[in-house]
């Protein structure tokens, strides 16, 4: 037994010891020119990087610049790739302590997105409740442009003021496992939080854990430039789409769905998209056309009949919806999207419901004419959806596809499908329209919003039901939503005289916060 001893002894360090690697990984916020990278490392360093190239990598690779995994940030680096060709399959690894690491499973894999025009797939859904179940492998092999997840990313239902109760879920149920990570390896995630991967079931912005899931979602989700410290809102284009992704729990409340900021930030993005000739893809993780069930729209019906007013009188016409959180399958070519006052239908805008990954099924109201609602049978199936965009430069059409597998296999069935076709806008002919009039419409919890020529001043006068006059103010608008705060009035019925030079306006409303 002495030799062996002797030999197990004299052996280098570098034979026996485990190098410095990569934990889990995944990549989001795409771009044609960009992507960003997370990855936590074995140990704390400051000798972390990327090495890329064009695939079929024929000729070697370039590398990312040097990161830290630090302690404070459990030992996650964010890696951002920054000047890459657009339309351009990529592949990339990790190098970690100068040690480049070649393990078939640390590899990744994206394309980035042409400029312009462009056709392209993606998979969405929301509730996972198995990163191990075949409906990841059965998304993967759709060959998606990236991975829209719509909330419940995991079902860990964390709530602490400890961030590492929020980082765990992230690290041990959503990249820890195949087939999930082996898709996340391969598209990049465009991501928002519903209840239980914020703050557990039915959160709010009123949840303790608030700040500590807002931190571990920003050490550890690869995403688009965010607003604030704690909301998870975002926005992106690719091709001629334009993807507004909201947030439905960190600001919700029993007043509102969001709070003013993210609101009036929801409008712009809207006009953004209409002004610049896209069709608006809005991701509304609650359904968006429930008419009684909790935890939806339904709870705030002046707020979505706020949103549908806006959207119609800026005639915002290039739009749908993807929503999450109710566990079926359901699509509608927008007939029963429209929570206007008038009612009038101006627009179509299609709502698809993908749920659930992998979860019991559920529905929570809502009518959808395109072969009706198909909840999971059981949460060993998986259901998702697939969005195809074909843009031929004149058209944008787009085809709406729900797929189910079955727990043994990644085979998928089709349960429904749709397709509509749209031809944005040209922006110069929608701007020079709209950029005239004064108009203005009251946002419940939040104020009016006025725009209109910025050229002249606008007076605001508002009186009560019985002709009182409550509150006077002059301000400068812009062709860009502007909100007058009405914070201080009271519960009741009002009306408000807007003046701008020759141009006059009144708007009636009621305050019930």
């Amino acid at each position: 037994m002495r030799p062996f001893v002797t030999l197990a002894l004299l052996l280098p360090l570098s034979c026996i010891a485990s190098p410095d690697s990569v934990q889990v990984f995944w990549s989001g916020a795409l771009t044609p020119h960009s992507i960003s990278i997370r990855a936590r490392v074995s140990t704390v360093t400051d000798s972390v990087r990327v090495a890329y190239c064009e695939a079929p990598c024929t000729a070697g690779y370039n590398y990312s610049a040097y990161v830290t995994a630090d302690a404070a940030f459990d030992q996650v680096a964010r890696i951002d790739l920054n000047g890459l060709q657009p339309e351009t399959p990529y592949t990339y690894r990790f190098e970690v302590n100068a040690v480049l690491d070649t393990a078939q499973g640390r590899v990744g894999h994206f394309t980035t997105p042409p400029i312009g025009s462009a056709s392209f797939s993606f998979v969405t859904g929301s509730c996972n409740g198995d990163s191990k179940s075949p409906v990841w492998q059965a998304m993967r092999d759709r060959d998606p442009l990236f991975f829209l997840g719509t909330g419940d990313l995991h079902y860990r239902d964390p709530n602490s003021l400890d961030p590492e109760a929020h980082r765990a879920p992230y690290r041990e149920a959503v990249l820890a496992y195949s087939p999930m990570n082996e898709l996340l390896h391969q598209a990049p995630i465009a991501y928002v939080w519903d209840d239980h991967d914020f703050c557990g079931n039915n959160s709010d912005g009123e949840s303790v854990g608030k700040v500590s899931a807002a931190r571990a979602y920003r050490e550890y989700v690869p995403h688009y430039p965010l607003s604030n410290s704690t909301g998870v809102y975002q926005a992106f284009t690719i091709g001629r789409v334009h993807f507004i992704m909201s947030d439905l729990r960190s600001s919700k409340s029993y007043w509102g769905m969001m709070d003013v900021v993210q609101y009036t930030w929801l409008l712009q993005q809207f006009l953004h998209a209409r002004d610049n000739g896209l069709v608006a893809c809005w991701v509304s993780p609650l359904t968006w056309n429930s008419m009684g069930w909790p935890e939806n729209w339904a709870c705030q019906p002046e707020e979505r009949r706020a949103i549908s007013d806006f959207l119609y009188a800026q005639h915002v016409k290039d739009l749908f919806i993807i929503s999450g959180d109710a566990h079926m399958l359901a699509i509608d070519d927008g007939a029963n999207a429209d929570f206007s006052t008038a009612q009038s239908l101006a627009y179509h805008y299609p709502i698809f419901q993908a749920a659930a990954i992998s979860r019991f099924g559920s529905y929570k109201g809502g009518n959808f004419n395109q072969g009706g609602v198909f909840p999971n049978p059981y949460p060993w199936n998986g259901q998702f959806g697939e969005v195809i965009v074909n843009d031929d430069g004149q058209d944008v059409c787009i085809t709406l596809n729900g797929y189910r597998t079955d727990s043994m296999s990644s085979v998928v069935s089709v349960v429904n499908t749709y397709s509509f076709c749209r031809t944005p806008s040209t922006p110069d002919a929608v701007t020079e329209a709209s950029s005239s009039a004064l108009e203005a419409w009251y946002a419940q919890g939040a104020g009016l919003l006025v725009r209109g020529p910025a050229s002249v001043p606008i007076a605001i006068r508002v009186s009560d039901a019985q002709g009182r006059l409550i509150k006077e103010a002059r301000a400068t608008v812009s062709p860009e939503s502007t909100l007058i705060a009405l914070n201080e009035l009271p519960p009741g019925l009002y009306t408000a005289t807007l003046v701008q030079g020759e141009r006059r306006i009144a708007l009636r409303f009621v305050r019930t916060d």
